[in-house]
Order: C-alpha cells, then sequence, then structure tokens
C-alpha cells in the first residue's frame, strides 16, 4: 500500500501563467509547506507575498520549500526574515528548505536566515523539523 499525497493548491504561477515564480501549498500534519519555484526579485516578491499571505493562519508551522528556485534577491530574502518573525510572535515555527550548493543557499547563509528561521537541506528533513513541532529548538 502506498502513503497518499497530501493534495496541492497552486497559489501563483503554474503553467503557461508567464509568471517568473510560482507557489503551491501542501498540508503536511500540522503544518503547511510552500513550495516556491523559478526566479523571485522585485518584480514578482508581491505576488508572492500576497499569496503567502492570504492563505489562513492556523497550521502550528510553515515549511517554505526552495529548492526549485533559481534566483533569490533582498526583496525575498527581506520577506522570508519578516515571515519568520511574525510567525515567531505567534508561536508558530517557519523552516526554509535550501539545498546545500543551490542558488539561494549562500544569500540565506550570508543573511543569517537561520537565526530566525532554520534551514534544512532536504524537503524530507525538513519536514521532520515541521512535524517534531514544539520539542524542536527554534
Amino acid at each position: 500500500m502506498t502513503e497518499q499525497q497530501p493534495p496541492r493548491r497552486e497559489l501563483l504561477g503554474g503553467a503557461g501563467s508567464g509568471e517568473l515564480a510560482s507557489v503551491t501549498a501542501t498540508e503536511h500534519g500540522a503544518g503547511l509547506v510552500l513550495a516556491i519555484s523559478g526566479e523571485v526579485d522585485i518584480s514578482n516578491i508581491d505576488s508572492i507575498t500576497h499569496a503567502i499571505y492570504e492563505l489562513p493562519n492556523t497550521e502550528e508551522g510553515l515549511l517554505i520549500d526552495l529548492s526549485d528556485v533559481s534566483y533569490l534577491d533582498s526583496s525575498a530574502v527581506s520577506l522570508l526574515h519578516d515571515l519568520a518573525m511574525r510567525l515567531r510572535s505567534r508561536a508558530q515555527r517557519m523552516i526554509v528548505v535550501s539545498p546545500p550548493h543551490s542558488p539561494p543557499r549562500r544569500i540565506l547563509d550570508l543573511t543569517a536566515l537561520y537565526v530566525n528561521a532554520p534551514i534544512a537541506d532536504t524537503l524530507d528533513s525538513g519536514i521532520r523539523l515541521l512535524r517534531a513541532g514544539n520539542n524542536a529548538p527554534l
């Protein structure tokens, strides 16, 4: 018997949309996984921010998967820091997935995102951190 994958919702972009980036949401237990792909920069950060902030704030945690992001600028880094701080003020967790040596990882390390949100190397390790919930250190 295979494990059924949770349903994905397209929040931004997708096939034929012409967007530089896409955002999808998938529920995983008590958390929400937002997968962002493509290029995230000043030209589309408002659309991405809107898509994220329009989601209901009912989950215990949020995982932002940047595994398929090819470019990330300072506006995206600012969004991640702001989102991590907002969630922390509500006793919610945020975990970011960015594989080592991927384009966003060096920027995230240089801007010390790990101070506000753990950075996982893989989606699986990020989901494990998210599921650990309040038992895992922030």
